[in-house]
Order: structure tokens, then C-alpha cells, then sequence
């Protein structure tokens, strides 16, 4: 079974249906049952019924890499930084991770503004010559954010709480958060936030963000990180990663 962002209403309800079955049928692994209802609240933009299926399927199995992978990945993509890191921790943690697992933990500190974090997984497990051909630059991206932050003096709460900002700020406008990334740039960065709208209403969406910024905080730092809103189609990579699910029974 595969879930995608380009999934269609149908489809997606489809699939809700046949897990709510599966539950109420007390089939096996129901932890695979709520991480598939987690995907498909996502899908419909329930923020709320994600969270709490992510939740569930969690507390079922509690270090099962699948389940981790997924809903550190999901909740980073949702918008909720605090509880992705949570999730990330258990799946570093976890005796049964392997080098891959910890390189998506990695991943997802990263997203979550703790590349500080990140760096420190990398280094402790010796995961930097362990990379796949593909992410051969993630170990010096990594490192490299972790050092523009280290260098302004921004520390990790600081930055959540500026990138919680931003996400509230999204939501007062309606959007429900997509897919989410961290650019870096020479010395500074740009944290990407994306939802199904159009790139006008992603400009109106920018304003309100630079607005709630500048009036909550004394200094948002934007010479070391800025957010911005950019439509969902516009992120090639979102259906690759957590907003694509495969489960094999």
C-alpha cells in the first residue's frame, strides 16, 4: 500500500475505511493501522486526528523502527518540531536501530532546528562514512548548520520557538502545513514551510509570518534564519519522504 500527497479523496478515504476494519477486527500489528490512519488524516488535512493516530500507533510499539521512522518524519512534516523530536530521540535510542535509522533520526533534528543534535548522533555512531552514495553531502550539511547556529548565538529553544511562531502563523491563515525543509545558504538559512496554495496566497501567508515575527520577538534573527510559506507542488522531494508511506505485511 502506498500513500502519496497526490493521493485523491477517494483513495484515501478507501484506505481509512480498510484500517478502521482491520482495527475492529482485531487483526495483527493494529500499531501499522494507526500509522496508516496517521497518513491519511494527514492527507486530509486533520492536523489534530494525525497527531493523535501518530500517537497511537507509538504507544502500541514503542521501539519499532517502522513506527518511529514514520511518525518522526510525519509530525516534522506536520508542523509539530517538539514531538517529531521526541520521536526521533526514541528512534536514535532504540537498540535496534540501524545505521540508516539513525541517519533519518539525524535528518529530522536537522528539520527540527537541533542540527546541533544531529551532528552528535553522526559523530557518536560513526555514521559520516556510513552514508548512502546519494546523501554523501548530508554529513557537511549537517555540520555546517549546526556551526551557523553555534556562531550567531541562537540556541535550540530560541529557534523553536521562532519556528512555532511561523507555524502558528500558517495556521491562523487557514493552511494546513504540507512538508517542511531547512536550506542553508553560505552563512545563514531558510526554513521552507509548504501547503496546498497557490504562490499569491503563499505571498499573503510570508507577510503574515515577517509580521508575527517582528512584533513577538525583541530579535528574530533574520540574518541567521528565515521562514517563508511556498505552495506544496513546488517540494519534488515531499511524496519521497514522510508524506509517502509503504507498508508490506
Amino acid at each position: 500500500m502506498v500513500i502519496t500527497a497526490q493521493s485523491n479523496e477517494f483513495q484515501v478515504r478507501r484506505i481509512e475505511r480498510e484500517a478502521l476494519a482491520f482495527l475492529s477486527k482485531g487483526r495483527e500489528r493494529p500499531e501499522i493501522c494507526w500509522l496508516v490512519l496517521a497518513f491519511t488524516a494527514f492527507l486530509r488535512g486533520d492536523r489534530d486526528e494525525c497527531v493523535r493516530c501518530s500517537e497511537a500507533a507509538q504507544a502500541l510499539a514503542r521501539h519499532d523502527v517502522t513506527i518511529l521512522t514514520n511518525v518522526a518524519s510525519l509530525t516534522c512534516d506536520l508542523g509539530e518540531p517538539r514531538m517529531a523530536v521526541n520521536y526521533a530521540r526514541l528512534l536514535a535510542d532504540t537498540q535496534r536501530s540501524d545505521p540508516t535509522s539513525r541517519i533519518k533520526a539525524a535528518r529530522v533534528f536537522v528539520t527540527a532546528l537541533r542540527a546541533e543534535e544531529a551532528a552528535a548522533i553522526m559523530l557518536a555512531h560513526d555514521l559520516n562514512a556510513t552514508v548512502a552514495e546519494g546523501d554523501a553531502e548530508l554529513p557537511r550539511d549537517i555540520e555546517a548548520t549546526a556551526q551557523i547556529f553555534i556562531r550567531c548565538g541562537v540556541d535550540a529553544e530560541q529557534r523553536l520557538a521562532l519556528l512555532e511562531t511561523a507555524v502558528e502563523a500558517i495556521r491562523s491563515q487557514g493552511c494546513m502545513i504540507r512538508g517542511s525543509r531547512l536550506m542553508i545558504y553560505d552563512d545563514t538559512t531558510r526554513y521552507e514551510l509548504y501547503v496546498d496554495e497557490t504562490a499569491s496566497q503563499c505571498g499573503n501567508v510570508n507577510f503574515a509570518i515577517a509580521e508575527v515575527l517582528t512584533t513577538t520577538f525583541d530579535n528574530a534573527y533574520p540574518e541567521v534564519i528565515t521562514f517563508v510559506c511556498r505552495p506544496v507542488g513546488s517540494l519534488s522531494a515531499l511524496a519521497s519522504r514522510s508524506a509517502l508511506m509503504e507498508v508490506v505485511e
